[in-house]
Parts: structure tokens; sequence; C-alpha cells
């Protein structure tokens, strides 16, 4: 068996994390419209970002609310809000569509590349970058926690180069990553627990230099972090908001994931394949490894956030392992693996990545729906309230608002800086208080019209079926002026 392709050619064979990043990539166009629709917070994103693109300046007090208006706002999203902003303004919510598909195929291809890194055979890396995609399909939207995955990815990277060489100047990179992650996504946080762990590790492997080496980049880390707008606010905001329990509670992605849904298959099946091959592996794998596994898996049974992070790291650390087992128990397929192995190693091709993924961004640019939905990369009618909007820009109803809170980030993408919001999915701002307001106000509780009247309220857009729209219908003040099955507008007479 020739194991090597014929000299000079075997930059044109694509390697295997070509193979991932297009698989990936065209995957995640496939269920786009499921990712733009996820929830309201995009519309948020775009028009924070767009204000920043045109101001030139990083809001840190409300500007889209008439609820809080100029409170302190901790912008710990503003980086990736101003790539989604830039990508806005190139093609529209294609543009958004086309930054997610890289971002998670680039996420995914690293993942396989930190495989390879590992010597594990291609075949085994190729498995793992796609499964580990399959696993953290659950909490994909397009949403500034991309960047948190991809980050998230490249510490992975970073630390398990740092575990086979030892050479500290490999974690400078850290710095850098944590300082533009820190700007981008608030859960950076979850790039100093990965540190933190990694060093936990080398003490119970009895490892004092690289304990030493992890715990100064952990102090590091946390004291590049504070390089943002509003410094020691944003680690405060990060961390205090994981103790409000109302809010945390409230939110979907923050519950103990449901296995009932298919969504949550993948993540069962990693799950129970680690128990499996961590029993088989036993004393092989390395305290490291197991103060991860514990680690991390307690976090995405705890919150079904956290189960892309989790995939991460069991395949990354898991793989090897399987790798091991596959040659041990299957002899034959391990020699096939091993030549395969040669060949993929020595292949590039990654000029086959540029024109899969241009030849599948002109197609959709040209008007081709790539999505199994087939329905392009817009806004669900059925999910926001896109027509009742077409109705009413032209004619606005004059006065502060109260809108469904999901809505919230649409309504400001529709019709900021003539409207602000009652409320929107940004719980961290608003706070237990005025959410609680607002699941006063729309379940029609006890003084809903004096609530109403304290935040001068002056036309009201909701679902029909929501509580509120029943009162409003007998209520003499008020009148609607618009309605179909997604949402109601009333206006005070």
């Amino acid at each position: 068996m020739n194991e090597n392709p014929p000299r000079g050619l075997h930059w044109l064979l694509p390697s295997v994390g070509v193979w991932v990043f297009i698989l990936v990539f065209w995957m995640s166009l496939i269920f786009m419209p499921q990712m733009l629709n996820g929830d309201g917070d995009l519309g948020r994103h775009i028009t924070l970002g767009t204000y920043i693109v045109e101001t030139a300046h990083i809001p840190t007090m409300d500007l889209f609310s008439h609820t809080r208006p100029g409170a302190f706002m901790v912008p710990h999203e503003w980086m990736s809000q101003l790539f989604f902003a830039l990508a806005h303004r190139a093609a529209g919510l294609n543009g958004i569509a086309w930054l997610t598909a890289v971002i998670i195929a680039t996420t995914y291809t690293l993942t396989t590349i930190t495989l390879q890194r590992s010597d594990v055979s291609a075949f085994i890396a190729l498995t793992g970058g796609l499964f580990a995609s399959a696993v953290g399909a659950i909490h994909m939207l397009t949403r500034p926690h991309l960047f948190t995955l991809l980050f998230f990815a490249m510490a992975l990277f970073i630390l398990e180069t740092y575990r086979r060489c030892h050479k500290p100047r490999v974690l400078l990179w850290l710095l850098p990553l944590m300082i533009l992650w820190a700007n981008t996504h608030g859960a950076f946080i979850s790039g100093l627990v990965l540190v933190l762990l990694y060093a936990l590790g080398a003490v119970l492997e009895k490892q004092k230099r690289p304990s030493r080496v992890l715990f100064t980049t952990l102090v590091l880390l946390m004291a590049v972090s504070l390089l943002n707008p509003v410094g020691t606010a944003l680690l405060q905001n990060s961390f205090s908001y994981l103790q409000e329990d109302f809010l945390v509670d409230l939110t979907n992605e923050y519950r103990s994931p449901n296995f009932h849904t298919y969504s949550t298959w993948p993540f069962a099946a990693l799950l129970l394949g680690s128990l499996a091959l961590g029993w088989w592996a036993g004393y092989r794998l390395s305290r490291t490894a197991v103060i991860m596994l514990v680690t991390w898996t307690a976090f995405a049974l705890y919150s079904a956030r956290n189960i892309p992070l989790y995939g991460l790291v069991a395949v990354v650390l898991l793989a090897p392992k399987a790798d091991a087992w596959l040659h041990e128990a299957w002899p034959r397929l391990g020699h096939f693996l091993t030549g395969t192995d040669a060949i993929a190693r020595r292949s590039w091709g990654w000029m086959w990545a540029v024109v899969a993924t241009a030849a599948l961004i002109g197609w959709q640019a040209s008007g081709a729906k790539l999505d199994v939905f087939q329905m392009g990369n817009t806004i669900d009618p059925h999910r926001f309230p896109v027509a009742a909007i077409d109705a009413v820009a032209a004619d606005l109803p004059p006065g502060a608002m109260f809108n469904e809170f999901h809505w919230g980030g649409y309504l400001l993408y529709r019709l900021w800086p003539e409207k602000t919001v009652f409320i929107d999915a940004q719980t961290d701002f608003y706070g237990e208080t005025l959410t609680r307001e607002f699941i006063s106000i729309a379940n029609a509780e006890s003084g809903w019209e004096e609530k109403l009247e304290q935040y001068d309220v002056q036309w009201i857009i909701i679902p029909p079926a929501t509580p509120l729209a029943a009162w409003l219908a007998q209520a003499a003040a008020w009148e609607q002026i618009y309605g179909d099955d997604t949402a109601v507008i009333w206006a005070r007479r």
C-alpha cells in the first residue's frame, strides 16, 4: 500500500481539518434559519453594534429602553456586536449567517487539529470534530456566545499544547486571547475556569513547575481581562448574574438539559460513551483529564448552555483513548487507520475550503435557499411581529410601548431610535424587579393598569394569546389598531 501521495501533490489533497470545515460550514447554512430565529437577541446585537459603528462610541448607559434610560450598562459583548453589525451592513442577514457559519466551522476544525496534534488517527480526529459539532448544536444561535465557543477551543488547543511540551511561552498566546474574549462575550470566565482546572490537575499530578506556571498564567489572565470599557465591573457582572436565581431559572438555556428532546441525544451519547471509555481506560486517564471531565460534566448537567463546552472538553480528552482502544480491540482496523493516517498528515488542501465556502456564499447571495426549511436567511413572521411592524412602521403609535419580552431585540432592530422598548431579553441589565413587573402586566395580574400608567405606556404589542390581550379587549381605555395570528397592537384611546 502506498502510504504517501505522489511528491508535490500532497498539498492538493484536502486535510481532515478541511473536510470538517467544509461539512460544518455547509451544515450550519442548512439549519441557519433556526439559528437566526432561535431567540430575539439578534436584533439587539445588530442595533447596538450599528450604534458603535456610527458613533465610534461604546455605550455604558442605556439608550434602548424607556424603563431604565441612562442606567449603567456593562458592555460585555460590544466587540461581537460590532462584528455582527459590520456583517449585517455588508450583506444583511446573509452576512450574519455567513459569519456565524465561519465561526462554528472554525471552532470544530480547530478541535480536529487539536486531536491530530495529540497523535489521534485522522479518522478518529474527523469523527471527533464532527461529533463535537453535533453535541454543540443544542445551543447554536446567532449570538455572541459563539465567540466563547471559538475562544474556548483555542484555549484548549493552547493548554493541550503546553501539557505536551511544558514550554511556558506557549501560554503567552492566552493573554491576547483573553483580552479579545473579555470584550466579546461575558462567558470569558469559562476560560479562567479552564486554566484553573489545568492548574489543579498539575497539582494533583505533582508537577510543581507546570502548576506554578499555570497559576501564574491564571493571575495574569484575570489582570488582562480588566482591559475593557468598564474594568472590574465586567468581572462583577459576569459572576453576580449567576447568583440571580430568578433570572437564571427564567432562561431556558440555563436550565438542566431535557433528555426527552432529540437535540440532547448527541450529548447523552457522549456522556454514556465517556463513562464506558473511562471504565476501560481506568488508570490510563490523567488526573487532569479526570478533574476536567468531572467538572464540565457537572456544568453541562446543571445548565444546557454548557453542553457545547463539555463537548469540546470530552472529545479532546477522550478521543486519544478511543483511538487507543480501537487499535487494541481491532488490530486490523488499527493498522488500516495507521496507513491512512500517513497520507492524511501530509495533506493540506486548504484552497478547497476557500473554494467551497466562496461557492456556497455566492450561491446563497444569488438567491438560492440552501436551508432545509427553504425560507432563506430571514426573520420568521410566525415567531416575530414582522407583519405588524410593517403595517404600523410608517405611522407609529405615539408614546412609550409595552412589548413582549422575547420581541424586544427585534423591535429595536426595526424601530430604534424612533422607539425604545419596555424590556428585552438582556435580563442581567433589566434585573429581577422589572422582569417581574413585565410578567405581572403580561399576565394581567392585579394592578396591571396602574403599572402601565406608571411607565406612561401608550401602546402595546403582544402575542394574541397573552392574558393581557383578553383584558385589553374589555377595557374602554384601549383600542386595537392591528391584529394577526402572531401579534396584536393596542393603543390608548
